[in-house]
C-alpha cells in the first residue's frame, strides 16, 4: 500500500492560562502562515533544505515546526494555491527519533508543547489532555515513548483539540480486541463509494458472487446539511457493513484507489454532491478500520468499472454501482492470478 498507516487519537486539549493559551494560539496562527509559505515555495521548486531555512528564520525560530510545516504543505502539493482556514500546529515523529522532539507526553492527562523564541531561549507550557477511555492505553505507551509519534493541535468550534498520530501496530494492540473469525484466506468484499451510499458485494475466491449490501444516506447531500453530521453518516455506515462482512468470513477488503473529480458538470444538485463526497474520508478510514477487524486492504484502480458494470449489470440483476464493486473484486482476483473468470 506504499505509505504506512497511522492512525490518529484526538483528545480535547486544556489550556488554563490565558498568557499559555495566547502564546499557543500565536504559534499556530504563525505555524499556518507557514505552511503557507511552504506550499508557495514548493510550488517555485524551491529545495525542501531551502524552505526549512527560510521558515526557519523568517516564521518560526525552529527547524523542527519548520521541517513539519514543510511535511504539511506537501499535503496540498497538488494544489496552484494555498489558503488555510484556521491556526493549526503539527510536530512530526521522525522514525529515528524517540518521542516527539516539541509536543511530549508528562502523562496521560498532561502535554508539554514548545514555544520557540527567536532569542532561542525556548520555553514549554504545560497542558491538560483529556482523552476517551479506550485510548488511554495507547496514551500510556507514548508518555517517555521510544517510539516516534506525530502530534498537533487544532481549533475545532473555539475548542483546541491534540490529535496524535500512532503507530499502527501500538493502535492495533490496543484497540483490536475482535475474536479471530476470518479464515486466512476468506472471502473479499468489494467496495464501490459514492456521496450518498456504499455499495459493498462479498465474493469468494472463485469469484462466485456470495451477497451484497447497500448502505444509503441520501440526506448528506441536501443543502445545507452539517459537514461534521453527514461524515458520521458515512462513517457509520462504513462499521456497519464491515462489521458485517467481518461476520461473514472476510478477510480481504477491496477498495477503489480514489480520485477526486476535477470538472464540474452543469447539474447543481450533481456539483453538490461532487463537493459533499469527501473522497479521502471512506479511505482514511477504512486503513484504520480493517486492522481492527485482522483484515486486509487492497487499493484497484477503478478506471472504466463503472463504463463495464453497465452490461454486466443486467446479467447480474444489480444496479451498476454494486456491479462495480463487483468488478473491483474481480480485478484484484486477475490482478494476483487467482482466476481468470472475467473476461471484458
Amino acid at each position: 500500500m506504499g505509505k504506512k498507516m497511522k492512525p490518529t487519537v484526538k483528545g480535547r486539549l486544556i489550556v488554563s492560562s490565558p498568557e499559555d493559551r495566547a502564546w499557543l494560539l500565536l504559534l499556530m496562527r504563525n505555524f499556518k502562515d507557514a505552511v503557507e509559505y511552504a506550499h508557495s515555495l514548493m510550488r517555485k521548486g524551491i529545495p525542501d533544505g531551502e524552505i526549512v531555512k527560510l521558515i526557519t528564520s523568517r516564521i518560526l525560530c525552529n527547524a523542527h515546526y519548520s521541517y513539519s510545516a514543510l511535511k504539511r504543505a506537501r499535503l496540498y502539493k497538488e494544489q496552484p494555491y494555498l489558503k488555510l482556514r484556521k491556526p493549526q500546529l503539527f510536530s512530526v515523529g521522525k522514525g529515528h527519533e524517540k518521542g516527539n522532539r516539541n509536543i511530549r507526553f508528562s502523562s496521560t492527562d498532561v502535554v508539554k508543547i514548545k514555544i520557540p523564541s527567536v532569542t532561542g531561549r525556548h520555553r514549554w507550557i504545560m497542558a491538560k489532555v483529556r482523552f476517551g477511555r479506550r485510548y488511554l492505553g495507547i496514551i500510556e505507551e507514548l508518555v517517555n515513548a521510544k517510539i516516534p509519534y506525530g502530534a498537533g493541535v487544532y481549533l475545532k468550534n473555539g475548542k483546541l483539540e491534540l490529535h496524535v498520530n500512532v503507530p499502527l501496530e501500538l493502535y492495533q494492540k490496543h484497540l483490536s480486541k475482535l475474536p479471530k473469525l476470518c479464515e486466512p484466506c476468506g472471502y473479499l468484499a468489494g467496495f464501490d463509494f459514492n456521496s450518498d451510499r456504499i455499495n459493498m458485494v462479498i465474493v469468494d475466491r472463485e469469484g462466485h458472487l456470495l451477497d451484497v449490501k447497500t448502505e444509503h444516506f441520501p440526506e448528506v447531500t441536501s443543502h445545507g446539511f452539517p459537514r461534521e453530521k453527514a461524515r458520521d453518516l458515512r462513517m457509520k455506515a462504513l462499521v456497519r457493513l464491515v462489521d458485517y462482512a467481518y461476520h461473514h468470513r472476510v478477510s480481504d477488503y477491496v477498495v477503489e484507489k480514489l480520485e477526486k473529480p476535477r470538472t464540474k458538470i452543469a447539474s447543481k444538485t450533481a456539483n453538490r454532491k461532487i463537493t459533499k463526497f469527501s473522497l479521502r474520508e471512506y479511505l482514511n478510514h477504512m486503513e484504520t478500520l480493517i486492522p481492527r477487524y485482522s483484515g486486509r486492504i487492497h487499493l484497484i484502480n477503478p478506471s472504466y468499472t463503472s463504463i463495464d458494470a453497465i452490461p454486466l449489470s443486467k446479467k447480474l440483476g444489480l444496479d451498476n454501482h454494486t456491479t462495480s464493486a463487483y468488478l473491483l473484486v474481480i480485478r484484484y482476483l486477475k490482478s494476483t492470478n487467482i482466476i481468470n473468470a472475467y473476461e471484458k
